[in-house]
């Protein structure tokens, strides 16, 4: 005598394994075409080239923090101050100055431009043993929850490539930070190199950050920009 009931639940649970195949098979499908296609995307860019400083980057702002004394008040866990120098790697940094973070999402652009016109004169990389996961940034900019880039440690423990550039009247430093799942930071420029204002001078893999230093000008000295404005590598004017 045949099971009825057993018959039926085995029908439906072949029709749930087959759904659930269907629904895999899509997430692979969207996750390759992402890597092959979205990821690597390089839209041309207007750079406004009567700026002084332009966005590194594309993103959201996750702080703006005016660099006293060579530290930056960032709340991360109970620090509410963080050496410059863990952030911008390296001897002999300006002690004054306006740090800019700028969070890149899996879905942004990620190929960083020059903010400045210049000549670069420093390239150093800082690699680590362990780089920390960016997720708390990302959760928190998906939902709005301020302050951004607390929970972080990325900001000055992860993996980085610092580019410095110096032009007539400003210097830039360009800092690009990997994230946990990052496959490489790609990076176009080497000392000597003379750039363009808005020109492209590295790439890091999947979700990441770029910090932007200026020495010398406060954040007053900046165009309107604040925490959580979105910004475009090139386009957005940071300084007139």
């Amino acid at each position: 005598m045949v099971d009825c009931g057993a018959s039926l639940a085995s029908s439906r649970m072949r029709k749930l394994l087959l759904v659930i195949a269907g629904v895999v098979g899509l997430l692979v499908v969207a996750a390759r075409a992402y890597e092959r296609w979205y990821f690597p995307r390089n839209p041309d860019r207007r750079i406004d080239l009567s700026a002084t400083v332009v966005a590194p980057a594309d993103g959201r702002i996750v702080y703006v923090e005016r660099v006293e004394a060579g530290t930056v008040p960032i709340a991360i866990k109970d620090r509410r101050e963080i050496p410059l120098d863990e952030i911008v790697k390296g001897e002999g940094r300006p002690p004054a100055g306006t740090l800019i973070g700028i969070f890149m999402s899996p879905f942004d652009v990620h190929y960083q431009r020059s903010p400045i016109a210049g000549t670069v004169t420093e390239v150093s990389y800082h690699p680590v043993e362990f780089n920390h996961v960016m997720g708390s940034m990302f959760l928190r900019n998906l939902v709005g929850m301020e302050p951004l880039q607390a929970k972080s440690p990325h900001i000055y423990a992860n993996e980085r490539n610092v580019i410095r550039i110096d032009g007539e009247g400003v210097s830039a430093f360009v800092v690009q930070i990997a994230d946990q799942q990052v496959n490489k930071i790609d990076c176009y420029a080497a000392a000597g190199d003379d750039v363009e204002l808005g020109q492209q001078i590295g790439m890091i893999r999947r979700g990441s950050q770029v910090d932007l230093f200026v020495p010398g000008i406060d954040p007053d000295g900046f165009d309107s920009i604040a925490v959580g404005d979105k910004v475009v590598a090139g386009e957005t004017v940071l300084i007139r």
